[in-house]
């Protein structure tokens, strides 16, 4: 790629529920970590539809969105070596300090000043994306749509969960939420040996889910839940329940479905109070975990690509060119039957 700038299209949310198409000027290589991605694909997640809506707490319009890409490295630094021109990758797209407690130890989705781009910063909806050399990864040639790609950090989002509640080889998992992100963390939590039950309120997605793999699935208005959970788990509750939805009553849920001396999962965003007591977690001792966003996972989601172990298009379900931006934030908050995930793709 010529390093001299040239104008590019990008996807901004000029307004609520407005898109435009814009015109602004390509990346350049500034620093000797730069790498500039061609981007192929970014998929649309739900903080992407707050912005949309402008409901988001402290993102507003105009901006340019996006956090789940992929594409192709068309320009590098003088001191990049991990990657080259040519080849393909996803991106990370979070951004620590890299100094306080948390980035040291390689956890930076957890630092006090992060950021996500797409979210605190400028995001991947345009055509040419730069990053630094730490955020991309080699997408494997297992994995021939480069599209797909884009569904490596959601991925990474279901890998962090099940690592941060541990959940290993025979346990029994309960997911709040058969959305993307309850489903990526269902394909990891299986990929390490747990069986999985998911509640949500829409039967098509409980149907997908348990074609996907489940091997419970329950509708969350059904007045006998608690029983169905504790009949299908047959060891006075889940060892893991994760809240991949983000909501007070379902906190609550958690704590009262899961096993004695399990772990709760708090996956979902929620800033609203709930009526957990001390009491409640004290007399199981219960372990109880936040996931945010991912730290270095995306390795390990590429890794297991090499061997097909992942099916990135059971969450990619709907495709969408850059014209037909709008149409795909649309069809993100309708949510019709069938719909998982929607991606927008570059040229």
């Amino acid at each position: 790629m010529n390093n001299g700038a040239f104008s590019m299209k990008a996807i901004e949310i000029t307004d609520t529920k407005k898109i435009t198409v814009i015109d602004k000027a390509a990346p350049v290589i500034r620093s000797p970590d730069d790498v500039i991605v061609k981007i192929a694909a970014v998929s649309i997640c739900g903080t992407d539809i707050h912005t949309y809506t402008n409901t988001h707490p402290f993102v507003t319009p105009p901006v340019v969105v996006g956090h789940e890409a992929s594409g192709v490295v068309t320009g590098v630094g003088r001191a990049v070596t991990a990657v080259q021109p040519g080849d393909r990758v996803a991106i990370d797209p979070v951004l620590g300090c890299g100094e306080c407690r948390p980035c040291r130890s390689g956890r930076a989705n957890a630092c006090a000043d992060v950021k996500c781009r797409g979210v605190h910063v400028e995001g991947a909806m345009q055509e040419y994306f730069k990053v630094r050399e730490q955020d991309v990864h080699k997408v494997p040639d297992t994995l021939d749509d480069l599209v797909l790609a884009a569904a490596t950090e959601p991925f990474a989002v279901g890998a962090q969960a099940v690592w941060r509640g541990n959940v290993e080889q025979g346990q029994v998992m309960l997911i709040f939420g058969a959305g993307a992100i309850g489903l990526t963390t269902m394909f990891m939590a299986i990929h390490r040996g747990a069986r999985c039950i998911l509640v949500d309120l829409n039967q098509s997605r409980l149907e997908n889910a348990r074609r996907l793999g489940a091997f419970g699935a329950i509708n969350a208005a059904d007045p006998d839940l608690v029983e169905q959970v504790l009949a299908l788990s047959r060891s006075g509750g889940p060892d893991v329940v994760c809240d991949a939805v983000g909501n007070p009553e379902i906190v609550g849920l958690c704590v009262e479905l899961v096993a004695p001396t399990g772990t709760v999962i708090l996956l979902g965003m929620d800033g609203q109070p709930n009526n957990v007591t001390e009491l409640a977690i004290f007399r199981k001792e219960l372990t109880i975990v936040g996931s945010r966003m991912n730290s270095n996972m995306l390795p390990t989601v590429l890794e297991l690509l090499t061997v097909k172990r992942l099916p990135f298009h059971e969450i990619l379900t709907h495709r969408f060119t850059i014209e037909q931006a709008a149409e795909a934030f649309d069809m993100a908050i309708e949510q019709p039957q069938g719909f998982i995930k929607a991606v927008i793709t570059f040229p």
